[in-house]
């Protein structure tokens, strides 16, 4: 899709201004951004909280505050402020399903750049790398600016190539220099092993999965009957098959399989993992992500 000007919604984007402090918990409190408590703990400067996650020492639960909310939340301290926003997205040919507007690339473009708006109130640094084949890394970004520069950016971005999700953790490990709240945004058209390996080898950050799918790549519809010729979209290879109603059972039935087994690996690592139609409203999917949904 090369030279093609990809429709980028950004028009949901200052509905975010006052969902900034719910991320700001989760995500750029741990910068070196403003509202940074007096309280002490351990030694160090209290900055703020996040909500508590399975696996999290108790001993860094803030007791009085659940005293006062009924709600568990874990202390985040000064040492811990050097944690960058990065989000990994999928640019594999896969990503330009459906033919109409939005395709899953538009769609996962569009949520990134949702949660990049709320970093970026805060003039927290944020990192968008397309990847497929290749990893196309960006420097980190801040400030109005940079972000518009973005949207520019994944606009005309050319989308080709196979998802090679575990290539993409070896070549990007390197260059996350400090603990990072890593999103991975992808259809996750790979093979369970690369994707388990990538999990594996990203799992030391705060890593978040979140799988986009268009309702037809689960369900085949009515129209898709008798003898129908299939192109591979990530590389291109045309093969026919009998399409009945037995086939499109079994169909349903690896690809919810497959999604099953992206949320045992999520499980598995303890890390969040979201299933997201690209036919919900990207506001709502920003909000689902960041914990407000």
């Amino acid at each position: 899709m090369a030279g093609a000007k990809h429709k980028i919604d950004t028009s949901f984007l200052t509905q975010l201004d006052r969902y900034a402090l719910p991320l700001r918990n989760r995500v750029t409190a741990v910068h070196s951004g403003s509202h940074i408590s007096t309280k002490k703990g351990s030694g160090l400067d209290l900055v703020d909280h996040r909500k508590y996650n399975p696996g999290d020492s108790l001993k860094k639960i803030d007791w009085n505050l659940y005293a006062r909310t009924e709600k568990l939340y874990i202390r985040r301290f000064e040492e811990d402020k050097n944690l960058n926003m990065v989000i990994l997205l999928d640019a594999s040919s896969s990503m330009l399903f459906p033919d109409n507007s939005p395709n899953k690339f538009e769609y996962a473009s569009t949520i990134a750049l949702g949660v990049s708006y709320i970093v970026m109130r805060y003039n927290d640094q944020y990192m968008i790398a397309t990847f497929a084949d290749d990893v196309d890394y960006t420097e980190s970004h801040k400030g109005r600016e940079e972000f518009l520069r973005t949207i520019d950016n994944l606009s005309a971005i050319s989308v080709n190539g196979k998802t090679k999700l575990a290539d993409c953790a070896e070549s990007i490990y390197s260059r996350i220099k400090s603990k990072s709240m890593v999103l991975i945004i992808s259809d996750f058209l790979d093979n369970l092993d690369s994707i388990r390996h990538a999990v594996h080898r990203l799992s030391r950050h705060e890593l978040v999965l979140v799988h986009l799918y268009e309702e037809t790549e689960i369900s085949l519809p009515e129209t898709v009957d008798g003898t129908v010729s299939f192109i591979d979209s990530e590389t291109n290879e045309e093969f026919n098959l009998s399409v009945g109603p037995e086939f499109k059972k079994e169909y349903a039935s690896e690809y919810r399989k497959h999604m099953a087994e992206l949320d045992k690996i999520a499980y598995d690592f303890k890390i969040p993992y979201f299933s997201i139609n690209i036919n919900n409203r990207p506001i709502d999917a920003v909000l689902t992500i960041i914990g407000e949904r």
